[in-house]
């Protein structure tokens, strides 16, 4: 498992021990003059027109310039987008199972096209500075990108991608909760990944076990943990729309 990004000390630990290696993360013409058999006076009348309209064309702002534009549209357009993932109280359960969450755990597993693209078109991504810039940009944004819906109050603690031999990789995003009591019926964005443009293929990741999703409190155990989903595979995208569906339970 390579340790893109750090994250909190314990809750990454392998079951088999083993650790993860850790960084961080129209104006004149000024060719013409005046008719020289012309009077001086009309010369002069010439000279502060051209003046006027000179003036007027050096001060007035050049709307079209495209370094300018911003946001996801024009030379900015974002190639990384992400998958949307809500998470909600299983309707099985009485009480609050978020309550007391400090930490998410959030895993899904590539599929062929991001896994092709990390390991053979693009694997300065993997775990080069290009990789390390995606991720430290997309650190504030995950919790914060302005989708559309109610995403669950947190911050990025760090990143994890496992890319096992001849086993599909997975990406892990870990979130510090900020506020146990507004996570259920939020959403979290997994990520970053490329957009299908990028990608050259239709880039895909799936929730598979019900431990892809796991709660913390400060100190101890999971607290809950996926109890079962609807739409387990997603597309990453620039919009939260078609998000996995995670029904959430207390682990026992």
């Amino acid at each position: 498992m390579t340790l893109i990004a750090a994250c909190g000390p314990g809750k990454n630990d392998t079951d088999d021990g083993s650790s993860t290696s850790s960084t961080t993360s129209g104006s004149t013409d000024p060719t013409e003059s005046a008719d020289p058999t012309e009077s001086t006076g009309a010369t002069e009348s010439t000279d502060a027109t051209e003046s006027t309209d000179a003036t007027a064309s050096s001060t007035s702002p050049n709307t079209s310039d495209p370094s300018t534009t911003t946001g996801t549209t024009g030379p900015d357009e974002d190639e990384f987008g992400f998958i949307c993932v809500e998470l909600v109280k299983a309707e099985n359960e009485e009480g609050d199972p978020f309550a007391g969450t400090t930490t998410i755990y959030l895993t899904l597993e590539y599929d062929s096209c991001l896994n092709d693209f990390y390991t053979v078109t693009h694997p300065e991504y993997a775990g080069g500075p290009e990789g390390t810039a995606v991720l430290e940009e997309w650190r504030d944004r995950l919790c914060s990108e302005p989708v559309g819906a109610a995403l669950v109050a947190c911050e990025v603690d760090g990143f994890e991608q496992n890319m096992p031999d001849g086993a599909p990789a997975q990406f892990t995003v870990v979130y510090k909760a900020l506020d146990a009591a507004q996570i259920d019926g939020r959403t979290l964005l997994w990520g970053p990944a490329p957009l299908a443009e990028l990608a050259g293929c239709e880039p895909k990741a799936r929730l598979t076990t019900p431990v892809s999703v796991l709660g913390f409190p400060e100190q101890g155990g999971p607290l809950w943990q996926a109890q079962s989903w609807e739409n387990p595979i997603g597309l990453v995208k620039s919009e939260a729309s078609g998000c996995i569906r995670v029904s959430v339970a207390k682990n026992l």
